[in-house]
Parts: structure tokens; C-alpha cells; sequence
């Protein structure tokens, strides 16, 4: 596989977290190359899937028409397979992404998220920016249809500058949003 050289590094992390510890998977081409046991068990640790479309229905193996029907595909996938999710995160560039928050093992209904359409110089790198700005929201508190706002204006400041290294820091992300209301 893909990971031949970290995937037992990566199973031994996950089987050592303590209880209680929250995982954020945000796949990639590398979970593709997983084999499908060493899948089952990063989905198995699973709080907070977040993923393009094509991964989404890549985990499913269903081609869903719009990213509220992956992440409510997703979801169910995680669910049955004992994950410990709390949200299920799918981004669709700059549509921006669909939400579904997870409580008491429930998965609530997919909340389409508007992206802030740009003109795109470089998408590399949007993604991980979206998931940073999100996850960092979540840490402050902010429930998930906020904090999925705020990685879409991320990524939309990403997408226009050259390189992958290009997130915004949260004074800009700020601007950014009072600029579009």
C-alpha cells in the first residue's frame, strides 16, 4: 500500500489514543491506497470525517449528485461502521460544503454551507485550509455550521494566491467575512 512505511506507526497512534480523544480524518489520496482493514480502522476512530466529494463517494462507493447527500451518506457509513462521529464534513470547491452534526450517535440533516466563489489562481492547499479554519473554529467553541463558514471564506482567500502555502491567519479570515455582509 500507499503507506507501507507509517501504516503501523499510524495504527499504533490510533490504538493508543486515550479515550475521549477526538480524530479528524481528512482522507486524501493516501487513505485510498490503504489496504481496507487499516480503512476500517482509521474509520473505526473516527469524530470528524471532512473530504471533497470525489473521497466522500469514494468512502461509500455510491456517486451521490450533491455533498449534502455524500455527507449524509458518509454519516451512516460511520455510524454503522461504530465510529465515534461527531460531524461529517464535504467541501465541493467553491460551492462550499455540507455539514451533518452527530449527537448521541444521531445524525442530524445535511446543512448546505455556501462557499465565496473566487477567481482561483491555485486550489492546492484550499482543502487543508478549509479543515484547519473549521477545526479551530470548533475549538473555540462555535457550533459546525459556523465553523464550516469560516473554513469556506479560508479556502476562497487560499484558492487566490499561488502555492500551497497560502492560509489566511484569522485577521484576515475576519476581514474577509465582514467584507462579504
Amino acid at each position: 500500500t500507499l503507506l507501507d512505511p507509517t501504516r503501523q506507526p499510524l495504527l499504533d497512534f490510533l490504538a493508543a489514543l486515550p479515550e475521549g480523544v477526538g480524530v479528524c480524518v481528512d482522507p486524501g489520496a493516501v487513505f485510498a491506497g490503504l489496504a481496507e482493514r487499516d480503512r476500517r480502522a482509521v474509520v473505526a476512530a473516527t469524530t470528524l470525517w471532512t473530504s471533497n466529494l470525489a473521497e466522500a463517494r469514494a468512502l461509500t462507493g455510491e456517486h451521490h449528485p450533491s455533498m449534502g447527500e455524500a455527507a449524509a451518506a458518509v454519516t451512516a457509513h460511520l455510524i454503522d461502521a461504530g465510529a465515534p462521529v461527531e460531524a461529517v464534513v464535504v467541501r465541493d470547491g467553491e460551492k462550499g460544503c455540507a455539514v451533518v452534526a452527530v449527537e448521541g450517535g444521531r445524525a442530524g440533516d445535511p446543512v448546505d454551507v455556501p462557499g465565496f466563489p473566487q477567481e482561483a489562481v491555485d486550489t492546492n492547499g484550499a482543502g487543508d485550509t478549509h479543515c484547519g479554519a473549521m477545526v479551530a473554529e470548533r475549538l473555540r467553541g462555535v457550533d459546525w455550521v459556523t465553523a464550516c463558514r469560516r473554513g469556506n471564506a479560508a479556502s476562497a482567500i487560499t484558492v487566490t494566491r499561488p502555492g500551497p502555502d497560502t492560509a489566511p491567519d484569522r485577521a484576515e479570515t475576519d476581514a474577509f467575512l465582514d467584507a462579504q455582509e
